[in-house]
């Protein structure tokens, strides 16, 4: 069972005993009537019954933590004469522009785009302007402030940024989406299977793969779920690829090595992005996630796991939303999704595999 705390947006997974510990605990009129249906439900000591009404108290509270919030940020008006840098993009039938102030704002935001680099159109359908001021890196959709953080994290900029690309691109707006998760989508042109994984576990190795062995990529790393329909749409990015993948991937991609190299991240080494082409199907229904785990000189096996198991990867390093309703929609999609572990070594044994998690139950 997946509890959501919306004070602060943290989901929860938890088995039945606590869940009906929690719902004692929340229905009593008093400690003592809680104490009591504890010790009456499991035999219980009345020290050990209270023991557990503390637990489950301090459970709660720390979980009704409030997330930071800046309750007045500071909005800030365009400044033009930053635009020292510009690109050009096209992406479908979309043509947009991306301002800079420096080369190192370049270097947080181009890469995962420059395949959909263009020349300069006369009007665009949409822009955007990053500049810094003051240790402040700024972000501006169309002219309108959106959002501004400390320089030396940029990768909210990134998050930040990349949200506003996906709603200027499907014309949507932030609170639209259940979320943006931590995962990389593949479709086979009528529904789509996410692939999470920790650092290391083949991910987006395996996704360049299935890229290039018939299916279509959606998204990488990023992948947004619209409440909607509960769909996963279409993230022009493309896939992150590290060095010590090259080898395996350089056969699959037409002049691999002349690819650039991003050294942003230069603890991860210089990562390469490689390019798909756009999805015949820019939105999919998606109820498969499957946890990529590569093991050297191990079987090929596809075995369910658990929620929990793949939900501990997933949702860290996602974003979901904090409105009530999303938060009630992220809960009735997890509750269709089935989940998968898949083990490998050999890499054309796993795409062969993939096929079947395709096929439904």
């Amino acid at each position: 069972m997946i509890l959501w705390f919306e004070k602060s947006n943290q989901y929860t997974i938890i088995d039945s005993g606590l869940y009906f510990c929690i719902q004692t605990f929340l229905d009593a009129k008093n400690l003592d009537d809680c104490v009591n249906v504890y010790k009456n439900t499991f035999q219980f000591t009345s020290e050990k019954a209270n023991a557990i009404f503390l637990d489950v108290k301090q459970f709660l509270l720390d979980r009704n933590i409030p997330t930071k919030r800046e309750l007045n940020p500071t909005k800030y008006s365009i400044d033009i004469t930053n635009r020292k840098f510009t690109k050009y993009y096209t992406c479908g039938t979309f043509y947009f522009e991306i301002h800079f102030q420096s080369e190192l704002l370049i270097n947080y935001i181009h890469p995962q785009l420059q395949h959909l680099e263009t020349s300069k159109h006369s009007t665009p359908d949409f822009w955007f302007d990053i500049y810094e001021e003051h240790n402040q890196i700024k972000l501006f959709t169309n002219n309108h402030f959106v959002r501004s953080c400390n320089s030396k994290d940029f990768h909210e900029l990134q998050g930040k940024f990349n949200m506003e690309l996906i709603c200027a691109l499907h014309n949507k707006k932030e609170h639209d989406w259940l979320g943006l998760l931590h995962a990389s989508t593949i479709s086979n042109n009528s529904k789509s299977v996410m692939l999470i994984g920790t650092s290391g576990s083949g991910k987006s190795t395996l996704t360049t793969l299935l890229t290039r062995h018939g299916y279509d990529l959606v998204a990488d790393d990023t992948t947004p779920i619209l409440r909607d329909n509960l769909n996963t749409y279409y993230f022009p990015g493309g896939i992150s690829v590290k060095p010590g993948a090259f080898p395996t991937i350089k056969p699959f991609i037409n002049n691999f090595d002349d690819l650039p190299q991003s050294y942003l991240r230069a603890f991860k080494g210089g990562i390469k992005y490689v390019s798909t082409p756009l999805p015949n199907l820019t939105n999919t229904s998606c109820n498969k996630i499957v946890l990529v785990n590569y093991k050297a000189n191990s079987k090929t096996l596809l075995e369910p796991i658990n929620a929990k198991t793949a939900l501990e990867i997933l949702i860290p390093d996602s974003w979901i939303s904090p409105k009530p309703e999303n938060a009630k929609a992220f809960l009735k999609w997890i509750n269709t999704v089935t989940f998968y572990k898949l083990t490998y070594s050999n890499n054309q044994d796993a795409i062969d595999i993939f096929s079947t998690i395709f096929i439904d139950e």
